[in-house]
């Protein structure tokens, strides 16, 4: 186990079979996971009037569906309990934090609609011929304070990279198959927190897989918890966009058009959802989804720096592309831009920015041994 620091967040690393990867994360990150675990009281209560024995409740009801899709992350889920000193509620609460805020009286849901803005790009637009993707992850101010840089190296698995909130399996990241992952939040009329396969349990299983059709395939074959956008590509050139509702229903695809997808946090494939929930509350949602993708328009082929450019963008601010905390709300009520990411898919790498891209040092490629 190794924990360093590099731009703000920790930078986590952890071997051996899935409860030792587990211990050692809870281990190295016991700070930010008990910061999280009262960010999250704090959050639920203040929206519901709920406390974290009703939250913890809630999140034992995922215990079975992980455990049936994904014995190795039940398995780790129990590690990271055990290394920080908290019971395993708490670590499931954790990462079905979006099932619970579905689950909970009507105003919490307003929360759980995050600003994430992504996109990817394939060889013929970038300037040094290979495909890169990258987004910027916006969620609650408390998230700065919790998030960690996670690696992983394991036998049973390719290793793997995850900008994270501590204590959670997987957010945005690349394996060393070459697999990219990035991700919108979406609200469907029909997201209710029902019983299924968590989001963020969904995420990790991308990370999980060898190429980017293996990933998509199990993302559109399971019963999910939610609604939610992966943006899933990988090194040999597959680039695929899948939009999920509820249930095993049916997803949408969306594949790159003239080398490039973007996307925000509304459905654009019809069919999926009677009413789109997050467009219906955050209209802005296809402000940000324009502004980007008018960035990437500007050139076109795109650097590391320009798509660093791109993530920046203020455009219609304070609802833009890079966001800050609005001081004047209540602390539970703050979003903002908890970093900036772009992935390198052939070097396996990812650089992230710790806050707002605008005004944050983006680090250095954190890489990926594909031969490890």
């Amino acid at each position: 186990m190794a924990r360093t620091v590099a731009s703000g967040y920790d930078v986590v690393t952890v071997t051996g079979d899935p409860e030792e990867r587990g211990y050692q994360y809870g281990l190295a990150a016991r700070t930010r996971i008990e910061l999280a675990l009262r960010t999250y009281a704090d959050v639920f209560m203040h929206y519901a009037s709920w406390d974290w024995a009703t939250v913890r409740r809630h999140g034992l009801r995922f215990a079975d569906p992980i455990e049936d899709f994904s014995p190795a992350s039940a398995r780790e889920i129990r590690g990271i309990a055990r290394g920080a000193g908290v019971e395993v509620a708490d670590i499931l609460a954790l990462n079905t934090r979006s099932e619970i805020m579905f689950a909970a009286p009507g105003r919490l849901r307003a929360v759980a609609a995050s600003e994430c803005t992504s996109f990817a790009l394939t060889p013929e637009r970038t300037a040094s011929g290979v495909p890169l993707m990258g987004q910027n992850w916006d969620w609650i101010e408390g998230a700065r304070e919790t998030a960690v840089v996670l690696q992983v190296r394991r036998d049973d698995g390719p290793d793997f990279v995850t900008v994270v909130e501590a204590g959670m399996l997987a957010k945005v990241g690349i394996n060393s198959s070459g697999v990219g992952l990035c991700t919108n939040t979406l609200i469907s009329d029909g997201d209710e927190g029902r019983p299924g396969v968590p989001y963020h349990v969904l995420l990790r299983s991308v990370l999980d897989s060898d190429s980017g059709a293996e990933a998509a395939a199990r993302i559109k074959s399971t019963s999910r918890a939610n609604s939610a956008n992966y943006l899933i590509a990988d090194a040999s050139g597959f680039c695929m966009d899948v939009e999920t509702g509820p249930g095993d229903g049916a997803c949408g695809e969306i594949t790159p058009v003239d080398g490039a997808i973007t996307h925000a946090n509304h459905f654009l494939v019809g069919g999926l959802t009677g009413v789109d929930r997050y467009l219906e509350r955050k209209a802005h949602t296809r402000k940000r989804l324009h502004h980007l993708t008018a960035r990437l328009q500007q050139h076109r082929t795109h650097t590391i720096e320009s798509l660093q450019e791109a993530l920046a963008d203020h455009a219609d601010a304070p609802d833009s592309v890079c966001q800050h905390p609005d001081v004047a709300q209540p602390t539970a009520e703050r979003t903002c831009t908890v970093a900036g990411i772009i992935m390198d898919l052939s070097d396996r790498s990812l650089m992230y920015a710790s806050g707002s891209p605008c005004e944050s040092t983006w680090s250095l490629p954190v890489r990926i041994d594909a031969s490890s």
